[in-house]
């Protein structure tokens, strides 16, 4: 497809990727396209993510600790392990949405039996089928960009500087809230959504923030704009079956039909100058991107966590306690 996050569709098992305008047009007149199969870089997952984390800290973190070596430049990023079935579909989707910000040709998943079933509930999709045309990597393949073993657990709470998505640094688990290496950041916009963070399971992270929110009488600090944006129909359908749709409302969330949003640089939650400070679930913080502020980029719970607070804060269950 012509959108450069076609690459997410990697969490099913296939090979997706963003094509330029004019070579889409070509496809959709031929029914065909040329691709140079890409080298391969592998991510060997093991371990599980500690509470508070997300499948976005965790490429927040490929990006800063691999992606700026180059090793992923025009890579296939391979996501596969122990590790990975310990994460939702839609949390593999991130993993792969942000293959692009890694200068990635595109990101992909292994298959296992919580993709075909979550397959077969959302598309009625026969498992038996899905099995043998799902693929995997070959005994004794070569990889390119070699193998690199990212242990879950270790990852913490990561937030990228404005500029770029490869800029992240680590929280400390031992500070509390408080990300180390940024100091204390006011924050004017907290955004959750788009293709990268607008998902059932993303969703669910903010209603967890503002569920604890609420138990604890507490409201979208004031003086900040929290924006939810749901990424689709069928996700917004699901919040309001949830009850989320209307908990958002009560803890003062300015909420969003389904669509490209602040990410694109269109409708609410885009910073109007230079002096606001934005922490935001999107993939990428280009420099006007979203608008001429500041823009800091963080996990659904941090960015949920940090509307609640007013400064960039790391989410912990006691955190409004």
């Amino acid at each position: 497809a012509t959108d450069s996050h076609t690459c997410m569709g990697g969490a099913s098992n296939a090979l997706t990727y963003g094509v330029g305008a004019t070579e889409y047009s070509s496809l959709v007149y031929s029914g065909f396209t040329f691709v140079k199969v890409p080298e391969s870089i592998r991510f060997e997952l093991v371990g599980k993510l500690r509470p508070g984390c997300t499948a976005k800290d965790v490429i927040l973190f490929i990006l800063a600790d691999h992606a700026r070596k180059e090793l992923t430049l025009k890579r296939s990023m391979e996501f596969g392990g122990s590790g990975l079935s310990s994460l939702s579909v839609d949390e593999r989707a991130t993993l792969c949405n942000m293959a692009t910000e890694c200068s990635g040709k595109t990101g992909i998943c292994e298959s296992d039996d919580a993709l075909y079933q979550w397959l077969n509930k959302s598309q009625g999709s026969d498992i038996a089928e899905m099995k043998s045309r799902s693929i995997s990597p070959d005994e004794g393949a070569k990889y390119d960009g070699g193998v690199h073993i990212i242990d879950l657990s270790y990852i913490v709470p990561m937030v990228a500087h404005p500029g770029d998505p490869d800029k992240g640094i680590p929280s400390d688990p031992t500070n509390g809230a408080n990300i180390s290496d940024i100091g204390e950041i006011k924050i004017n916009i907290a955004y959750g959504g788009s293709c990268t963070a607008g998902k059932a399971d993303d969703i669910a992270y903010y209603a967890e923030v503002c569920a604890a929110a609420e138990n604890a009488g507490l409201l979208v600090k004031e003086n900040v704009d929290f924006y939810i944006q749901y990424g689709s129909g069928h996700v917004k359908d699901f919040a309001i079956s949830k009850g989320w749709h209307d908990l958002f409302q009560r803890v003062g969330v300015k909420l969003i039909d389904p669509g490209c949003g602040a990410c694109i640089g269109a409708g609410p939650g885009v910073s109007i100058n230079e002096n606001q400070v934005t922490v935001s679930a999107i993939n990428r913080n280009f420099q006007g991107r979203s608008g001429p502020g500041k823009l800091y980029l963080a996990s659904p719970l941090t960015v949920a966590a940090s509307a609640f607070t007013g400064e960039i804060s790391a989410w912990k269950k006691d955190l409004f306690t």
